[in-house]
């Protein structure tokens, strides 16, 4: 058995490159609870998050954020009652190769996950689901999704709540071209 690393490069409709995988996980209890960490094994594009309630939040936010519940488009909360929120985070290597690594830390977020309801407030609870779309509007090279680096961890990060438990999972894609191991 050789101890050599080999990587190589199929062609642009390879199945590895069509076909989408997924990193699942859970959120650890608490104020800054983290998940498991994520590393890319090639360039990735990450489309989306989806998280599930597990263990329902007790916190209260106000932000913005947009729903697409029943075909109906731009319906929004800015009030977020018991909902967790949670943030993903991308650590990168900025450095040249060759050199000693230089690492960015970059937060995308932050996501509610909570219910919609008419009166627009938002209610997380037990069992609340939201799937987030990733840089759709200004992807790499308009494919869609947010392009990750071979190398690159990924985790998600609770808010400041103290209860929130979330599995989350990601929805990413090889970058067609991207060196995969062999």
């Amino acid at each position: 058995m050789s101890n050599l690393n080999t990587f190589k490069s199929a062609a642009y409709d390879n199945a590895a490159y069509i076909a989408r995988g997924t990193f699942a996980t859970i959120t650890a209890a608490g104020a800054s609870g983290v998940s498991a960490k994520f590393v890319a094994h090639a360039n990735l594009l990450l489309f989306g998050l989806t998280a599930f309630t597990t263990v329902a939040s007790t916190s209260t936010y106000t932000a913005t954020q947009y729903y697409n519940y029943g075909g109906s488009t731009n319906t929004s909360a800015t009030i977020h009652i018991n909902a967790s929120q949670l943030n993903l985070i991308r650590i990168t290597n900025t450095a040249a190769a060759g050199v000693a690594p230089s690492l960015s830390t970059s937060t995308i977020g932050p996501f509610y996950v909570d219910t919609l309801y008419a009166n627009g407030t938002a209610t997380g609870q037990i069992g609340a689901t939201q799937t987030v779309s990733l840089n759709t509007s200004t992807g790499t090279a308009g494919l869609g999704g947010l392009s990750i680096n071979q190398g690159d961890q990924i985790y998600v990060v609770n808010g400041t709540d103290t209860s929130g438990v979330n599995l989350v999972t990601l929805d990413y894609q090889i970058l067609p071209g991207a060196n995969v191991q062999a």
